[in-house]
């Protein structure tokens, strides 16, 4: 828990103190392909059953952040995606460090971290919505086609400790969704 409050409190100082800093501010989207980790066990009249699913399905993504320098940007994500297990809504903070990989700055490789919240509603009516905390990290290549708009393609990886349970008298089922991964195609628009 200590490590999440410090991830949670590094963010936060950056992200508040990204308007005094602040070069360029961006808009942007991306959609992408989602994959989920489950872990599912049920227990019914005496059987216990487990299973193990990865789940895919499409993502769809909206930002908000700010260029801080050539190197450094900082954005908020909000984070759509349901497949046949649950729907999730992430609302993330993030960093990335940009590593020119031409003259002129247009070809970029970035890597970063990720910390926020994940609303995860299961599909199970014994189910409950919950809050966690995930984390993670990304990387990929941004591509800077005028002054206005770029481009990416990124790889994101949260860590996720979601875990629900729900009891009759004969039955028993616990839900666990694990990790996520997220492979995505982005455009931003800056002002």
């Amino acid at each position: 828990m200590k490590k999440q409050s410090l991830a949670v409190a590094a963010v936060l100082a950056t992200v508040i103190s990204a308007p005094s800093m602040a070069a360029d501010w961006f808009v942007g989207g991306a959609v992408g392909y989602q994959q989920d980790t489950y872990k599912i066990k049920e227990t019914e009249a005496g059987k216990t059953e487990s299973d193990k699913a990865k789940e895919k399905d499409m993502s769809y993504q909206l930002r908000v952040g700010t260029y801080l320098n050539d190197n450094n940007r900082v954005y908020g994500t909000y984070s759509y995606n349901s497949d046949d297990f649950a729907k999730q809504q992430s609302f993330l903070a993030s960093y990335d460090y940009l590593i020119p990989l031409d003259a002129g700055n247009k070809l970029n490789w970035f890597v970063g971290a990720t910390a926020g919240m994940n609303h995860t509603s299961p599909d199970f009516d014994e189910l409950s919505s919950k809050n966690t905390f995930v984390w993670g990290g990304q990387t990929g290549l941004m591509y800077k086609i005028n002054d206005k708009l770029s481009t990416e393609i990124g790889y994101r990886y949260l860590k996720q400790d979601y875990d629900v349970s729900a009891s009759d008298t004969d039955y028993s089922a616990k839900f666990s969704l694990n990790d996520t991964q997220q492979v995505y195609l982005g455009v931003d628009y800056r002002f």
